[in-house]
């Protein structure tokens, strides 16, 4: 009762103090009053929004990193606009009247100006009128045991500042206890400690895995029925025929499905209070991709969104994939709601998995079903009768399309073959069923309902699918478990039957074996929150034990908090998430012994370092790096030899390749060839006794007939690109899609030609001209009857216009910018860039890579030295 007078008192006071200003502002400036209210009723609403799906105003920390970044501010519009359409209520139109009506009278009522008097005094009362309420409840707010918004959209942040300062001494405090366990526990990491011994550990070893995150999808859809039809046949049959654990509940914050990812990938809690992606991109990190990374798995992560919303394209290489594939990778054009659609998604996808090098892990995250469920009415699978709720038809048609969807995906790993050698992990994000719709979910799953129990039921319901399950039907597990866990389990669950080591820093664990009396905190809700086989803790506001809610699955009914058990359970609970922050936001995740695999990820590689493996012979030294690169890098780990030895034997397990730094070479052994890239090691190495040439020199003819199918060659001129090409040297090129290149004709002009080799040769675009040349062709589109999957920016400028070559592939610059033909070769499947050449066709038909070889000179066959 003394809160609700409270908020009647802090709204009056709220009401006058407003008044009070607006009419100051009306005397100063009748646009200054508009924008005024423009601005409030702008932010007003939008925190009413966002209370309608999250059930509290939007945090500061969102604001600021919603403007973080000009690309992520259009994404994040784009998605808040198309939410939008399942938030506004017909309601709301007496908001917008009353907006209306407000900014006709600022512009059409004038004012005298002897109320400007009167409201300077009632400014004065009000605002001493708020210090005073403020002041009789801050010993309150500062304890915890008031709820800051009940003071409004403004002033709740700052006693929400008031909060996060009082939650960081806690915190403080608490590590200071933990901190003594955390330390041994990092510096005596092992891989495999307490190896498992049981039927499930490695059962599924060496196999690739498609880990797939559902968006939106909640347990309860698993076997569910809507007027007698299956809402997820698929997964359902998945379900029963394969691992299913089905008391699993998700784990996730302020970040929604990035924090449900991270969660997953790395066994850790995301931040209570902040979005990881943002701010913690650059934390040392050796989660799910970095193990399968270590066991030769080639990683890639998809995702039908834009590659920057959440700062995914950067993160995504922080958690550990090779390659990442967003929207803009895709042709999204067909829309099955506001989104990419999953089917297309997934047909798209398939043709990159089946181009990775196996064993491989893909990571996977749809998109067709999020809020708010607008799906077309043409992809409709379910017949649901009127009498249904609007919104959880929308969410059973949204649903039961990414099953759809996810079994086209399935049929197509059969249809591909891959399924022989697969497994497939399922899992949801997040809750789908927004706040305001969750009585009727309630009703739906006969769910008793009163104001005490509204919590609870909230994590009654917050379960989401896991099933582990192998394309492969014959391989297949029947398995189903009880056992109570969460998002953090699913990575450790996967390793294990993958006979993988665990994350070091895991705050989860495989269910296979987990134990029964388990806790598990849950994040989403108040600290102190968690579930277990036997109880619900929904934690107070406040962070008070006794202010809390507990419930007993046994006996069906609220119990109270008395101390015991539960009570050391609901510290459990704090400490665990606060722990997972510690080790996150001190970057305390990685031991010294493991930060020694990982130093690869401190600095950007040499980009050359493929295009060498892939020119140099099998047992020939690659350098990895540049000179100067590697002298930094010395300097870095302050010429540790042992780092640096473990860094060069990191390189050699991932490539399968005789990576070597210059540094580390033994001059006085008899050595095989080497491979470099930086002309800097050119005079050592012969003053070491070796004759340097170009690593690659092939005429152009042997050069294109040794490329591989399914790639296309981006070729532009620069200065005499012609000269070489006379009527001998044409009369062998035209074959391969080169037919205006001839001295004769177009000695000195411009020149740009795009080729698609795949069993033969095909110029899509050829074009000559005495003048400047430019071709721009977008991501995704269609130029000439071909599907470019990658963005190209080509110009070319003779020896009349500039000298000049550039070729661009998705925005990176790849043209050597050399004399003659400089010639790029972009993998039409992966988008990848494979090589980088030019001919010097001024004065031969060679092709060169900029690379060099090195052969020591009592073995070296003859060739002309540099």
């Amino acid at each position: 009762m003394g809160n609700r007078l409270l908020s009647v008192a802090r709204m009056m006071i709220m009401s006058a103090l407003v008044g009070s200003l607006s009419e100051s502002l009306y005397h100063l400036s009748k646009v200054s009053l508009f924008l005024f209210i423009s601005l409030l009723s702008l932010l007003y609403f939008i925190s009413l929004i966002h209370i309608r799906f999250f059930g509290y105003p939007v945090p500061l920390g969102h604001v600021r990193e919603f403007f973080s970044k000009k690309k992520t501010t259009s994404a994040g519009s784009d998605m808040l606009m198309q939410a939008l359409k399942g938030l506004l209520r017909s309601t709301d139109l007496v908001l917008l009247s009353m907006y209306v009506v407000t900014s006709i009278v600022i512009f059409s009522v004038d004012l005298d100006s002897r109320y400007l008097i009167y409201n300077k005094v009632i400014l004065s009362v009000t605002l001493l009128l708020l210090i005073v309420i403020t002041c009789i409840k801050y010993k309150g707010i500062k304890e915890g045991k008031v709820s800051p918004y009940l003071f409004g959209l403004f002033l709740s942040y700052y006693f929400s500042y008031i909060n996060d300062q009082k939650r960081e001494k806690e915190h403080k405090e608490a590590i200071e206890m933990l901190q003594e366990e955390i330390n041994q526990q990092k510096n005596h990491r092992t891989h495999f400690e307490n190896i498992p011994n049981d039927e499930f550990f490695g059962k599924w070893k060496g196999k690739n895995v498609i880990l797939i995150q559902i968006e939106s999808f909640q347990d309860f859809l698993i076997n569910h029925k809507v007027d007698g039809q299956e809402v997820t046949p698929f997964l359902n049959r998945m379900a029963r025929q394969n691992i299913h654990f089905d008391e699993v509940y998700s784990q996730y914050s302020i970040g929604h499905t990035v924090d449900a990812e991270f969660a997953a990938l790395h066994s850790l809690y995301p931040l209570k209070n902040e979005i990881i992606n943002f701010k913690h991109f650059d934390k040392r990190y050796r989660g799910l991709a970095h193990i399968f990374k270590e066991n030769n798995y080639e990683t890639a992560a998809f995702h039908g969104y834009k590659g920057d919303f959440y700062n995914r394209r950067i993160m995504m290489k922080t958690h550990g994939f090779d390659s990442f594939y967003a929207e803009e990778d895709f042709n999204s054009s067909e829309r099955a709601s506001n989104w990419m659609s999953d089917r297309s998604f997934f047909d798209q996808s398939i043709n990159r998995i089946k181009n990775m090098r196996e064993p491989f892990f893909s990571f996977m995250i749809t998109l067709t079903s999020h809020f708010p469920f607008d799906l077309d009415r043409k992809y409709w699978g379910l017949n649901i009768s009127k009498d249904q709720d609007d919104f959880m038809s929308g969410y059973y048609q949204s649903a039961n399309y990414t099953d759809r969807a996810l079994e086209y995906f399935y049929n197509q790993l059969v249809k591909e073959g891959l399924h022989e050698n697969t497994v497939l992990v399922f899992y949801g994000d997040h809750e789908g069923v927004t706040l305001e719709n969750l009585p009727t979910l309630f009703n739906i799953l006969g769910l008793e309902q009163d104001n005490f129990l509204r919590g609870i039921n909230q994590q009654r319901v917050a379960k989401i699918p896991f099933i582990l399950a192998s394309a492969d039907e014959e391989q297949s597990i029947n398995y189903t478990s009880s056992n109570t866990g969460s998002t953090l389990d699913i990575s450790g669950t996967l390793l294990h039957l993958m006979g993988l080591p665990a994350i070091s820093y895991e705050m989860g664990q495989s269910l296979f074996i987990s134990s029964p009396n388990r806790i598990v905190p849950l994040t989403q809700y108040p600290l102190g929150s968690f579930v277990s086989e036997k109880i619900f803790c929904y934690a107070s506001l406040t962070g008070n034990y006794s202010e809390s809610s507990f419930f007993d699955r046994g006996k069906n009914r609220l119990i109270l908090p008395t101390s015991g058990e539960n009570k050391k359970h609901f510290e459990y609970s704090k400490q665990q998430i606060i722990k997972s922050e510690y080790l996150i936001t001190g970057n305390e995740l990685i031991s010294h012994n493991e930060e020694n695999k990982n130093y690869i990820d401190m600095f950007d590689i040499n980009p050359k370092l493929e295009e060498l493996i892939f020119a140099a012979e099998k047992d020939a030294i690659i350098i990895p790096v540049g000179k100067s690169f590697e002298e930094e890098y010395r300097k870095q780990t302050q010429y540790d030899f042992f780092i640096l030895n473990n860094l060069q034997n990191y390189y050699c397990e991932q490539t399968k390749r005789n990576i070597k730094f210059f540094s580390m070479i033994d001059f006085d052994v008899r050595q095989q060839i080497i491979y470099f890239e930086d002309p800097q090691y050119i005079d050592e190495l012969v003053n070491e006794g070796y004759c340097v040439t170009d690593s690659i020199s092939e005429s152009i003819e042997v050069f294109l007939d040794n490329l591989p199918d399914d790639v296309c060659i981006i070729i532009t001129a620069k200065d005499d690109a012609s000269n070489q090409i006379d009527e001998l040297t044409y009369n062998k090129i035209q074959k391969y899609g080169l037919k205006k290149l001839k001295r004769e004709t177009n000695y000195r002009f411009s020149y740009i030609n795009l080729i698609y080799k795949n069993k033969g040769f095909d110029s899509i675009y050829e074009l000559s001209s005495n003048s400047a040349l430019e071709l721009h062709i977008e991501r995704n589109q269609f130029f000439n009857g071909l599907y470019l999957p990658f963005k190209v920016d080509a110009i070319s400028r003779g020896a009349l216009h500039g000298n000049y070559s550039e070729i661009n592939v998705n925005g990176s610059s790849y043209s050597l910018n050399k004399r003659g033909l400089n010639i790029v070769i972009v993998n039409m499947q992966t988008s990848k860039v494979l090589q980088s050449v030019w001919a010097d066709t001024y004065l031969n038909t060679t092709v060169k890579n900029g690379m060099f070889k090195a052969v020591k000179n009592d073995i070296t066959d003859g060739g002309e030295g540099l």
